[in-house]
């Protein structure tokens, strides 16, 4: 912001008049200031309109041309002489010095206080910084706009244009500049930006040269590493440029974010789905299939296998998400009391579920159903949890099979309660009379009923197999022809052979 002297002698009511120095200077005039101290250039800092008497010099003499001469060295932009108290008119001294420096002198009359000047030049400043402002309003709507239609690129783009700066945006997930010769920006931002420790996220960092300064601005995104959205100036930033650059800074945090709520709504509509269909309570026939977005959970034959992990971990679910964000996947997760299920595809097999743990504790225990439809989602809950408790301490991904039934504590336990009732008996029988009416009636059992099969494997006669069955049919007061009897003898049998 500034006042150029043509400006200052277009104000009637101030009655300003040029007497000395370029008429038409280009030398700004950032502040006005009234002073009668022979040397005032210590408290400058260039810029300055200077409103004196000349108070403190004669009429004439060389401490005049000194005088002009400190304050052109200083940069001042132009010095206002009143006439009329201490000098008539302006000494030939300042005249001259003035023409040969450059410094543009005004003449104020008698009648013109100082306090006047100075209220209409901070006054245009003031409505210039106004008049920025709106500016900086108006092209804050243009760059939300440009990324409603454009998204990161066109709000660089934007910002570089209304700030007549280069911009760049550097980031693990994105990097764009503006214009098209400022891509060494980009490097210059990265050096600046690898300066910068990890353990401080400052929200601006400038460093300035002569001629230039580079100012990055931190754009936090969730899940990203370091992202900064680089502008370049001539010099320090001013208070728009940085009203710009933080506007730009949201568009492009909420631009980049965006994909981040996508997936975290999706995965929520993914979580209620899951908890439907493995609940039971979605169905599919020809009337009503299955909800559409629930196609991504199983592979090309509508397959597909679940898991139930069992960890400590209270982020499993955000674990889990990670690693399927990285392999392009959908998450379909709910969380468990000990733990959490996840909704695999049937094509993934142990090694994936394994992948997918990578980053829970070591402790942590996954139990995978058989590949089933989709509609069998239950069951395959089942199959999974059933898996996941007969894990052991060293166990990480334990895979349901049939023998798992014989795993199940509670299972075991009921077994081992009737083989009590029918086992032991016949266990005792042999013991007793040198026979081997168990060993008998496992391999009868174990042959499903075949005769030829089950004498061939004990290598004796079937005859006298026969006479064993009988024997084991008469000690138990049961009917080996029923299949439930013959089921429940070799679940108890095989439960015994586990505990020896």
């Amino acid at each position: 912001m500034s006042v150029q002297l043509s400006w200052l002698l277009r104000q009637r009511s101030l009655r300003l008049s040029h007497r000395g120095g370029p008429e038409r200077s280009a030398a700004p005039i950032t502040f006005a200031q009234a002073t009668e101290l022979t040397d005032p250039s210590p408290w400058l800092s260039g810029g300055e309109l200077i409103l004196t008497t000349g108070l403190g010099f004669d009429s004439d003499g060389p401490a005049l041309d000194t005088y002009v001469r400190t304050l052109a060295a200083a940069g001042v932009g132009c010095l206002g002489f009143g006439i009329g108290l201490s000098h008539s008119t302006i000494p030939t001294y300042i005249l001259d010095a003035a023409e040969d420096v450059g410094l543009p002198v005004v003449e104020v009359p008698y009648d013109i206080p100082f306090a006047a000047v100075i209220r209409a030049v901070m006054k245009r400043l003031s409505e210039q910084e106004y008049e920025r402002v709106v500016r900086a309003a108006a092209v804050q709507n243009r760059i939300t706009r440009a990324a409603l239609h454009g998204g990161v690129e066109a709000i660089v783009r934007e910002l570089a244009v209304a700030t007549s700066t280069s911009v760049a945006l550097i980031g693990t997930r994105t990097e764009s500049f503006h214009p098209m010769d400022a891509s060494d920006l980009v490097e210059q931002a990265a050096d600046i930006a690898r300066s910068i420790r990890p353990s401080s996220t400052p929200a601006t960092v400038s460093v300035s040269e002569p001629g230039r300064t580079v100012s990055l601005h931190s754009v936090p995104i969730t899940g990203s590493g370091p992202t900064f959205l680089a502008i370049r100036t001539a010099g320090p930033m001013t208070g728009v440029e940085q009203i710009l650059l933080g506007h730009a800074v949201s568009l492009v945090t909420l631009e980049l974010e965006k994909p981040a709520r996508l997936r975290a709504e999706q995965s929520r509509l993914n979580t209620l789905a899951l908890g439907l269909l493995l609940d039971g309570h979605l169905h599919s026939s020809v009337d009503s299939p299955l909800p559409s977005y629930l196609a991504d959970a199983a592979d090309d034959d509508s397959s597909i296998r679940v898991a139930v992990v069992r960890a400590p971990s209270e982020r499993i679910i955000e674990a889990f998400d990670a690693q399927c964000r990285l392999r392009s996947r959908p998450t379909f997760a709910r969380v468990t009391d000990s733990g959490g299920t996840l909704l695999l595809r049937g094509s993934d097999d142990a090694m994936f579920v394994a992948q997918l743990m990578d980053s829970l504790p070591r402790s942590a225990c996954a139990g995978l159903s058989s590949r089933r439809p989709i509609t069998e989602s239950p069951v395959a809950l089942r199959q999974a949890s059933l898996a996941c408790a007969a894990a052991g301490p060293s166990d990480r991904i334990v895979e349901f099979s049939g023998s798992m039934l014989l795993a199940s504590e509670p299972v075991q336990e009921s077994l081992r309660a009737m083989a009590a009732t029918t086992v032991a008996l016949l266990a005792d029988y042999d013991r007793d009379h040198n026979a081997d009416l168990v060993g008998s009636l496992r391999a009868f059992l174990e042959a499903n009923g075949h005769w030829e099969t089950a004498a061939t494997n004990l290598s004796v006669h079937r005859h006298t197999l026969r006479n064993r069955i009988t024997r084991c049919e008469e000690l138990l007061a049961v009917d080996l022809t029923s299949a439930r009897v013959r089921a429940e003898l070799l679940l108890s049998l095989l439960a015994v052979a586990a505990a020896a």
